[in-house]
């Protein structure tokens, strides 16, 4: 069967907040985790959706109370899973497979990074989550090698990025931690197409002056230069200047900045000279999975 979506929604609820120097969920993030979960299985409910399905990713997975968390998720209707990092990595491989069909041929002034037959059926995917990253080495759909790193927006922006605007020696501390993480994580970059999903499309979003995240970020390219310079331009801004930003998506103000260290650490990493953005991820994912149960 296809895929039609008939509504979209999101909420940035920060459950990870303050997990890494205290190492549980707070009694406020739980709280907008519960009542946002709540609205969600309302609108499901008045929909008359048949089946509704949740996972809960790297916060839930590090935090002492996830698992308690999660059972109070559950007295609400909502079947919500733990999943581990190599399910995330699956889930979000998937989604990004189903997202290739809708992907443009190549839009002016964009250029794929090796001619199209060069080993088009192989990608490295990066997803950039609150709490964590996931790299997935795949070929033909498959996951050749994946890891799962603590490099997750929420966290780096807590533990290096304190200030906005951000100087320059606490954006410099957080590439140190990013590329110290790569470097040692036991995947060596390979020569292949890069794709980056997750929270990189709220990135695509505002370099590339794109509010209709869904579809019109959907397979564009973004070369280094441009993720390059947007570091520093960024970390400049002050809370009003990153929301102005054409495409910027409000609530991000603190975190997108890590999420450009993130991706410009991956490219210099991998020697990388662009990237691919892919709109699938873990929902996505679980929607294609669900599909393919029926």
């Amino acid at each position: 069967g296809a895929l039609v979506s008939r509504g979209r929604w999101r909420e940035l609820i920060r459950l990870g907040e303050g997990v890494a120097s205290s190492g549980a969920l707070s009694e406020a993030a739980m709280a907008r985790g519960i009542e946002t979960l709540e609205r969600f299985r309302n609108i499901a409910e008045e929909m008359g959706v048949d089946i509704i399905e949740a996972v809960a990713t790297s916060v839930l997975r590090e935090a002492s109370n996830g698992e308690a968390f999660a059972r109070e998720v559950r007295k609400l209707g909502v079947p919500l899973r733990v999943i581990s990092g190599e399910e995330e990595a699956r889930l979000s491989l998937a989604g990004v497979i189903s997202t290739r069909a809708q992907w443009p041929a190549g839009r002016s002034g964009e250029r794929p990074d090796r001619k199209p037959d060069e080993r088009a059926n192989e990608s490295l995917v990066f997803d950039i989550g609150g709490g964590s990253l996931e790299l997935t080495h795949e070929k033909e759909g498959k996951m050749l090698k994946t890891c799962s790193l603590n490099a997750g927006v929420v966290y780096l922006t807590e533990g290096h990025l304190r200030d906005i605007p951000t100087p320059k020696a606490q954006v410099e501390a957080c590439a140190r931690d990013m590329s110290d993480m790569l470097h040692s994580m036991p995947l060596a970059p390979p020569d292949v197409p890069l794709i980056g999903c997750g929270g990189t499309v709220a990135l695509a979003g505002f370099v590339r002056e794109e509010k209709d995240r869904n579809q019109g970020i959907n397979g564009v390219f973004i070369e280094r230069g441009e993720i390059e310079s947007w570091v520093d331009r960024f970390a400049a801004l002050d809370m009003t200047g990153r929301n102005l930003l054409p495409g910027f998506e409000p609530g991000r103000e603190d975190i997108a900045l890590a999420g450009l260290i993130v991706v410009r650490e991956i490219l210099r990493w991998g020697g990388y000279e662009t990237l691919r953005v892919s709109t699938g991820g873990v929902r996505e994912g679980l929607l294609k999975r669900l599909l393919l149960r029926e």
